[in-house]
C-alpha cells in the first residue's frame, strides 16, 4: 500500500532520510578498487600532498677506508636525496534528477529504496572510475627507470615501473621487450611478479585488466580478435578453471572468476576486471598510435583516494511546485602517489 508523505510529524522529512540510508547501505556493501588504494583526507585544503625522495640506503662499513676521517670515516659516503612532492586533488561530481512531487507524496518508501541504492551504487562506481583514470599517470612506456647515480648500496632501484604490454593471442610480431610484453593474460601475470620483486615491493600485486567491450584494433595490423582479458583468462585457465573430467563443470578457481569478477591469487597476483579502464593512443611492441586500454599493476600504497566530502544527498521543490529535484554531491579524487610501486598495462588486443 502507498503511504502517504504528509501529516503533522514531518513525515515528509522521512522520505530524504530513507534515500539517505539505502544509499548509504548501499555504499557499503559494494566492492570496488577503492578497496584496493588509500583512502585519505586533504591535508591542504582539497589536495593531498605527498612527499617523494630517492632511497636512503645502506653501505658496508670499514673504520680504515677512505674517506678520511670525520664524518666520512669507514668510507661512508653522504647521501643528499632529491626531495619532491607530488599532490592528488578532489573534484566536485554530481548525480542530478527530478520527479513528479507526486511520487513523494504518495508513493511507498520503495521508490526512496530504489533511489537511494542507485545513488549509493553510482558513487562507488564514480570512485572506481576516477581510480581507473589514475593509471594513465603511471609511466607510459616498458622497462623500468632506475635511480641515477645508483643508490650508495651499489644495487639499482627503480624511480618508475616500467608498462607492461598484452597483445592479442595470436600475434607474436612486433619489437617486444623481454620481461614487460606478452600475448597471454597469464604470462602478463608471471611478467607483472617478476617486475613487482625486482621493485623489491612486499606483499601481493594487485592487477587490474578490462572485463568488457571488443578487442582494440589498429588498420593495417592484423590479429585475432581476442574480447576481453577476463574471458581470455578463463580460456586460459581451461584445465584450472574449467574441469576436464566433468564437461562444464567448473572448479573453484574458474567459479571464483566467474562469480566474484576476480581471482585472489593467481602466480601470488591479485588479479581484478572492471568495466572502467580509460583508453589511450600509445606505442605498443613498436607500433606507434596504437588505440589501447590502460589497465595497472600496483603495491595498496601506490595509489591514494582522496574524499574531501562523501555521499550527500539533498532534495527540493523545483520552482512552479511540480517537480522534486534531488541530487547526490560527492567530493573526491584519486591519483599515483608513487610511481615506484606500480606500473600500467597497456592491453591491445589485435
Amino acid at each position: 500500500m502507498a503511504y502517504v508523505l504528509g501529516g503533522g510529524n514531518n513525515e515528509a522529512d522521512g522520505f530524504t532520510t530513507a534515500i539517505a540510508n539505502f544509499a548509504l547501505r548501499a555504499m557499503h556493501e559494494s566492492t570496488g578498487l577503492v578497496e584496493f588504494t588509500q583512502v585519505v583526507a586533504p591535508n591542504q585544503g582539497n589536495q593531498y600532498l605527498v612527499p617523494n625522495f630517492a632511497p636512503i640506503t645502506y653501505q658496508d662499513y670499514a673504520p680504515n677506508a677512505a674517506p678520511g676521517t670525520g664524518f666520512g670515516t669507514g668510507g661512508a659516503v653522504e647521501q643528499n636525496p632529491s626531495l619532491g612532492q607530488g599532490s592528488i586533488t578532489a573534484t566536485p561530481a554530481v548525480a542530478a534528477t527530478a520527479f513528479d512531487v507526486f511520487y513523494a507524496w504518495t508513493t511507498s518508501f520503495e521508490l526512496a529504496a530504489t533511489l537511494g541504492a542507485e545513488l549509493g551504487e553510482s558513487y562507488g562506481e564514480k570512485v572506481d572510475a576516477r581510480v581507473c583514470e589514475a593509471f594513465l599517470s603511471f609511466k607510459a612506456t616498458p622497462s623500468n627507470t632506475n635511480y641515477s647515480p645508483t643508490p650508495a648500496d651499489g644495487f639499482a632501484r627503480p624511480t618508475e615501473l616500467g608498462a607492461m604490454e598484452v597483445i592479442g593471442a595470436t600475434n607474436t610480431s612486433g619489437t617486444w621487450t623481454q620481461g614487460f610484453t606478452s600475448n597471454t593474460i597469464l604470462g602478463l601475470v608471471r611478467n607483472v611478479k617478476q617486475n613487482y620483486k625486482t621493485a623489491r615491493l612486499p606483499g601481493t600485486p594487485i592487477i587490474v585488466l578490462d572485463s568488457n567491450g571488443d578487442a582494440q584494433t589498429q588498420s593495417g595490423y592484423t590479429g585475432d580478435q581476442n574480447g576481453s582479458s577476463l574471458n581470455r583468462m578463463l580460456a586460459e585457465l581451461t584445465g584450472g578453471a574449467v574441469s576436464t573430467s566433468g564437461g562444464s563443470n567448473l572448479s573453484n578457481l574458474g567459479n571464483e572468476l566467474l562469480s566474484t569478477g576476480r581471482i585472489e591469487s593467481v602466480y601470488g597476483c591479485a588479479v581484478i576486471f572492471t568495466t572502467f579502464l580509460s583508453s589511450a593512443v600509445r606505442t605498443v611492441v613498436g607500433v606507434t598510435s596504437l588505440p589501447v586500454l590502460v589497465g595497472a599493476y600496483f603495491h595498496e600504497t601506490a595509489i591514494f583516494t582522496v574524499l574531501k566530502e562523501g555521499l550527500q544527498i539533498k532534495m527540493g521543490d523545483k520552482p512552479g511546485g511540480l517537480q522534486m529535484w534531488l541530487t547526490g554531491l560527492a567530493y573526491m579524487g584519486a591519483g599515483v602517489a608513487d610511481k615506484r610501486r606500480g606500473g600500467a598495462i597497456n592491453i591491445w588486443q589485435a
